[in-house]
């Protein structure tokens, strides 16, 4: 059965990006996160990696093997999708799901489709392997292996697809030897690159094709990796050093427009964006004060909350894979923690939701009329 906890925690008022419209409303200085521990006792580990709204997906453990999950905001409303062989929900629009399914040869990149859960198969023939990682209205976005004995060569390639195996893109940029697609949204699509296998990988957009990628990595940097995408904004890592630690960051499309989450002298120590939505970003973030775990940002480094110090010190770790804003305001963020005070230590899907008191809800709706049938939907 889910737990629900509740937190009175410091709040920084946040801000949704529309478009090139800003629409801010303001958050009670004690507004409350709520979390919801999605993890059912009738599985032996969960993780969360994808939300829309009520819905929630990513995969559980039972009887031995990994599913594909999908949630209805509480532990008891778990369903497998594919129960019997390995695999995993992504990415989630509205009651489409993608992810992947595991067998012998290799994964495949799938599409439940609907209520219904219609399966999907959107494997492209040239390739070894494949996967979805996430997703909007119209289009999937992942990888896809090539190997030998496939028309697809050596090595991962970005993939997009629009429903159908037929409709496969490789986005590898011309001349790199590895790529993968991470986000999308109607304002493009977001991953990364290698130039080479020796050096580190750098951060890209996409729009559509592999000829029209852009390069997000900063100048002097030696890795970077774009893995959130929200109207025209990138969110992501940047390390400076091969063995230093990872910063988290934000692009609006260009490598100079660069924006340092994890700067020297703020809360956080290091970190990374796997998901955003409008100008809220989550992820993980180690902190000063030597704790570390699932963060939320809302656009700036000194905005950094560790939504880890709302568990109880049964779980020694968290992370944060995906957010959700409604159009009532109300935020939603998933992941996962990891559970460390039995003989078998493992994940259990988590999520974090924080609703706007009500008069928020009032300057919200004021914008959200504005602008309504304007602000593309984002995945991860």
């Amino acid at each position: 059965m889910g737990h629900w906890k509740s937190f009175a925690v410091p709040f920084v008022s946040s801000c949704l990006l529309v478009a090139n419209l800003l629409s801010c409303w303001p958050a009670s200085a004690n507004a409350t996160w709520t979390v919801v521990n999605l993890h059912s006792r009738a599985t032996s580990s969960s993780i969360a990696a994808a939300v829309d709204g009520v819905l929630q997906g990513g995969v559980s453990a039972g009887s031995g093997d990994s599913r594909a999950t999908v949630w209805q905001s509480s532990a008891d409303s778990y369903e497998w999708l594919y129960p019997g062989s390995a695999s995993y929900v992504r990415g989630i629009y509205r009651l489409d799901k993608a992810g992947s399914i595991s067998g012998a040869d290799g994964s495949f990149a799938v599409l439940w489709s609907g209520a219904a859960n219609a399966l999907v198969n959107l494997h492209p023939s040239v390739a070894a392997s494949s996967a979805v990682y996430a997703m909007d209205a119209t289009t999937q976005v992942g990888y896809a292996l090539g190997g030998s004995g496939t028309p697809l060569p050596s090595g991962y390639h970005a993939a997009l697809w629009h429903g159908a195996a037929t409709t496969f893109v490789d986005l590898s940029p011309p001349g790199s030897v590895s790529s993968f697609a991470s986000a999308v949204d109607a304002s493009g699509i977001a991953g990364n690159y290698k130039q080479t296998d020796t050096t580190g990988s750098h951060a890209v957009l996409w729009h559509g094709t592999a000829e029209s990628v852009v390069d997000l990595h900063p100048v002097g940097a030696y890795a970077s990796s774009a893995q959130a995408i929200s109207n025209g904004r990138q969110g992501g890592y940047v390390q400076f050093e091969w063995d230093g630690p990872r910063h988290a960051a934000l692009w609006s499309a260009t490598a100079e427009s660069f924006f340092d989450l994890t700067p020297a002298g703020g809360p956080t120590i290091g970190g990374a964006v796997y998901g955003m939505d409008g100008n809220i970003q989550v992820g993980g973030a180690g902190f000063t004060d030597g704790t570390g775990g699932a963060t939320v940002w809302f656009g700036t480094p000194e905005s950094a909350f560790n939504l880890g110090t709302l568990l109880s010190s049964d779980y020694t770790s968290s992370i944060a894979y995906a957010v959700d804003i409604d159009e009532f305001g109300t935020i939603r963020v998933v992941g996962s923690a990891y559970y460390n005070r039995t003989l078998y230590p493992h994940n259990e899907a988590m999520m974090w939701v924080l609703v706007p008191e009500p008069s928020s809800l009032v300057a919200l709706a004021a914008g959200l009329a504005g602008l309504a049938g304007v602000r593309p939907r984002r995945r991860r």
